[in-house]
């Protein structure tokens, strides 16, 4: 009898034990930040229906020193299948290992916007200098603890002179726009999908241009997940098209899945920023080039604003065979500006990983007058004529064969550049992002330098930030006319808050696919000229 009932717990034991496995096995536990919020509480209940998979949700900010942020939750070991949150949040995780990059999904582009309490009147923000009086005159504001939150008093406030006294960070546990309503500030400031829903408060708008900032909110898996199929299916059901409707009716823009891997097979990117440096950057060499190369590209260039990159390459392609990693020298104040010694340095360093040399960016002489600022700068002309010291530095790189990128020099400069270095006999020379600021060349004269024997380069940056779209529609026309075979596409990325080098450049190139190049022009421009640029031999 004893035996007939111990078989029978066992039994019974043993199907609660199958039922509790399946169970969780349809079970996926989700942390999502307050941008993208109200779309997920309406998405995943679709996504249950659909799937027949039971979502847990919880809710954090992306960043901040509240128990609920999701950093703090996956410190304290909390399981979690998927996570959403602000790119700036996201980029830290990853780096610390917490999170495996190659899950990334960007998912929606959100615009931070201004409120004021209902029956107010509303400011006009509609310029930077309108803007800039609201706040002025605004006797307090109110900000998140999350992603905007920090960009505004760490960056926008200080920039346009607002004193902090006046800003008042609400807990990550409400929104801002409840501050607002209860009358505790007389501005408050969130990203438009969080304000949206808040009773008693009316939104003036989006922040005007050049105070604004795009922030991508993006979905991964952290490596503690339990639940991975699942967490794959939910992340891929948020970027399909039928998701896309919510997003939008929720103030954000829905971003288009990428082809990233594939588009990314054999490419090279001449332009990607790292650590260390002196700027907040989202990766350092090796992470770039781990991804790099996990997206099966074939090269990198490391760039830094200030300090030689021919060391760093060397000791980032020993860490991370099986890509091409190279460097260059920026010639800037912090190597003498002007200065052939630096290049003939550049050119010995162990390994001869330093390819490019950049005739002076940050500090070249028409980059500080652009920005209207008052500071020492680096000249390569003088009344219409390059200095000597400028020949010097292109004789020292005719001599190791490098490669003269022309920084941001002004477009005439370039072009006095390109003439003396054909002159001296140097074989590889590239416009340096030939129509961003402070560039801006026009396209005969982006035409008359590909006569002369130089390529032409087009940074993608971030293409979802303000501005992305018609820079895109500038770009593509732009190379029509100049000729896909003169020109090379890079990403110009690894900037904090930014998308990562790789997701950035390989949205980019499907962009440009978007715009009607081939599949042979592309190649050409993301492969095989720079390649050339670089003196790799044709794969």
């Amino acid at each position: 009898m004893l035996r007939t009932v111990h078989a029978r717990r066992s039994a019974f034991l043993a199907v609660a034990l199958l039922v509790a496995t399946a169970a969780s096995a349809q079970e996926v536990r989700v942390v999502t930040s307050g941008g993208f919020t109200e779309a997920y509480k309406v998405l995943a209940p679709q996504f249950e229906r659909q799937t027949k998979i039971k979502v847990v949700s919880g809710f954090g900010a992306s960043m901040g020193a509240t128990p609920d942020a999701i950093p703090n939750r996956l410190k304290r070991g909390e399981a979690i299948d998927v996570i959403i949150l602000a790119a700036p949040g996201l980029d830290p995780l990853i780096k610390n290992g917490m999170v495996d990059a190659a899950t990334r999904v960007d998912l929606v582009r959100s615009l931070i916007g201004m409120a004021v309490r209902t029956g107010a009147p509303k400011p006009d923000i509609t310029t930077l200098e309108a803007f800039k009086r609201t706040l002025l005159q605004a006797k307090s504001i109110g900000v998140s603890d999350s992603a905007s939150g920090v960009y505004l008093r760490m960056d926008l406030f200080p920039r346009l002179a607002i004193e902090p006294r006046k800003v008042k960070v609400i807990d990550a546990r409400e929104r801002v726009g409840d501050a607002l309503a209860r009358g505790d500030v007389e501005i408050g400031f969130q990203q438009i999908s969080e304000l949206r829903p808040v009773p008693g408060i009316t939104i003036v708008g989006p922040l005007p241009q050049g105070a604004q900032q795009v922030t991508i909110f993006s979905a991964a898996i952290p490596k503690t997940a339990k639940n991975i199929d699942a967490a794959k299916r939910l992340i891929q059901f948020l970027t399909s098209p039928a998701a896309a409707p919510v997003i939008q009716e929720k103030g954000l823009e829905p971003i288009r899945p990428s082809n990233a891997r594939s588009a990314l097979a054999g490419a090279i990117d001449i332009h990607v920023h790292t650590e260390p440096d002196s700027r907040p950057r989202s990766v350092d060499g090796i992470e770039a080039a781990q991804q790099a190369k996990a997206h099966g590209m074939r090269a990198l260039v490391l760039k830094n604003h200030y300090e030689y990159t021919s060391g760093l390459a060397y000791i980032v392609g020993k860490q991370v065979p099986g890509i091409e990693v190279f460097g260059g020298v920026d010639l800037n104040l912090t190597v003498g500006g002007m200065n052939p010694a630096a290049v003939e340095y550049m050119a010995a360093t162990t390994g001869g990983r330093g390819k490019l040399v950049w005739m002076s960016t940050f500090d070249a002489e028409n980059q500080v007058k652009f920005s209207k600022e008052n500071r020492p700068f680096v000249s390569v002309s003088k009344n219409g004529q390059l200095l000597q010291a400028t020949k010097d530095v292109i004789a020292a790189i005719a001599k190791h064969n490098l490669v003269l990128a022309t920084g941001h020099v002004s477009p005439e400069e370039g072009l006095m550049l390109v003439r003396e270095a054909k002159r001296q006999g140097v074989q590889r020379i590239v416009i340096t992002h030939a129509m961003n600021d402070p560039i801006r060349m026009s396209v005969p004269q982006m035409q008359e330098a590909a006569k002369l024997g130089a390529f032409i380069e087009f940074v993608g940056g971030n293409i979802t930030d303000a501005d992305g779209k018609a820079r895109m529609d500038r770009f593509a026309d732009a190379i029509k006319k100049v000729g896909p075979e003169f020109c090379i596409l890079s990403s110009d990325l690894g900037q904090k808050g930014n998308p990562l080098p790789t997701d950035g450049f390989g949205a980019f190139i499907e962009t440009m696919k978007a715009h009607g190049f081939t599949e042979v022009q592309i190649d050409g421009m993301a492969r095989r000229n720079p390649a050339t640029l670089l003196g790799l031999p044709q794969s």
